[in-house]
């Protein structure tokens, strides 16, 4: 069952110290190696990225953002099955007493719905050691694809959600 009162709301640059706060919490930082990186990907999204602060009864909790991945950068980490237009997401519930409530699983739905199912597939990357994210991220209808190890983050499994071709938004 989905908690009440879990919505995505508009990332407001005001909020960004709580974003920063949550990449240090002890449940979060050990998936975080680059800090100032998600940071500044926050502040200044590339091209094709979004992203949303994940609101419980209207209090920020967690931070989602989403891209379409450029071929390149799937050929480069050897994600060469992986089809152009693919979006990647990430996604942190900052809040420790939020953790395991659904709210994630919850949120990951919202965003689904949000992108109208018009992607071929949306792919999360997450820490083998990350139980709890990959429980999860299979709440939320995601399948582990593969093993891979993404510069930097050492070995990880890439989850996806693959929806059928021609399905109308």
């Amino acid at each position: 069952m989905s908690p009440p009162g879990v919505q995505l709301g508009p990332f407001d640059v005001k909020l960004s110290g709580l974003l920063a706060r949550w990449l240090s919490e002890p449940h979060v930082s050990p998936w975080y190696p680059d800090p100032e990186d998600h940071l500044s990907w926050a502040l200044s999204p590339p091209n094709g990225g979004d992203r949303a602060f994940i609101l419980s009864d209207g209090t920020p909790v967690g931070y989602i953002r989403w891209q379409v991945v450029s071929r390149e950068v799937l050929d480069t980490v050897g994600l060469t099955d992986i089809p152009a237009g693919a979006i990647d997401v990430d996604i942190l519930i900052g809040e420790p007493n939020c953790v395991a409530k659904g709210i994630g699983p919850t949120a990951l739905g919202l965003l689904l719905a949000r992108l109208g199912e018009t992607v071929p597939l949306v792919g999360l990357t997450t820490s083998i050691r990350n139980t709890v994210a990959q429980r999860a991220f299979q709440k939320a209808g995601f399948h582990i694809l593969r093993r891979y190890s993404p510069p930097g983050y050492g070995e990880c499994l890439l989850m996806v959600l693959t929806f059928p071709t021609g399905r109308d938004a």
